[in-house]
């Protein structure tokens, strides 16, 4: 009997490269001096997303900071210059991209069925989302679908201190279960007795 399911966020419940690639086919439209089309510049913004990401989640850098990396990367592409000053690195994440990116995203047309769905099981399992991203911003996506409270918890490298796939066996932990077979994008965990949280 399935006890937890742990579902991944960005491609299991939200849309996320469609989300991202339709932000940067706005932005690339509003900039002039784009040196490359939509499609072409918004595969090199998804390759910087990957690079810098990792650089993230390896602790190399802070969040802000791996969005200041892309940035840099990337305003070239777009002919516009890369400031000095970190703070408009941020300005244009903050100004520019994020809401784009907002705009953008969709949720799944299955995932409401879906989650009704375990919902009507006799024993319906607890449902958790364990995602890599940044928590603010997951917390925020899954809000603006109406899905947040369809989740006991939300764990990112943040509460969990590490990340996939690291990052299964400390969530399973932190939710007092054990996991069952290799993760997959929703992964599963059988019924067991509950035990006591250890403290971080």
């Amino acid at each position: 009997m399935v006890d937890v399911v742990f579902f991944d966020l960005d491609g299991t419940l939200v849309d996320h490269r469609s989300a991202v690639f339709a932000a940067i086919d706005r932005i690339v439209r509003e900039a002039p001096g784009a040196t490359s089309g939509p499609e072409e510049l918004a595969a090199v913004w998804w390759r910087l997303e990957a690079r810098h990401m990792w650089a993230y989640l390896g602790g190399e850098c802070s969040f802000a900071e791996h969005h200041r990396r892309r940035a840099a990367s990337f305003l070239p592409l777009l002919g516009e210059p890369v400031p000095g000053d970190p703070a408009l690195l941020d300005a244009w994440i903050a100004e520019r991209y994020l809401p784009a990116l907002r705009d953008s995203w969709r949720c799944y047309p299955d995932v409401l069925p879906g989650l009704d769905a375990l919902d009507r099981l006799p024993r319906p399992p607890r449902k958790l989302v364990l995602t890599n991203g940044d928590p603010g911003q997951q917390r925020a996506k899954l809000a603006r679908f109406g899905l947040l409270e369809r989740f006991e918890d939300v764990l990112t490298p943040t509460e969990l201190g590490t990340a996939k796939p690291a990052a299964y066996a400390a969530a399973c932990r932190r939710a007092g279960t054990t996991p069952r077979g290799r993760p997959t994008s929703a992964t599963c965990c059988p019924a067991t007795p509950p035990r006591p949280e250890r403290p971080d």
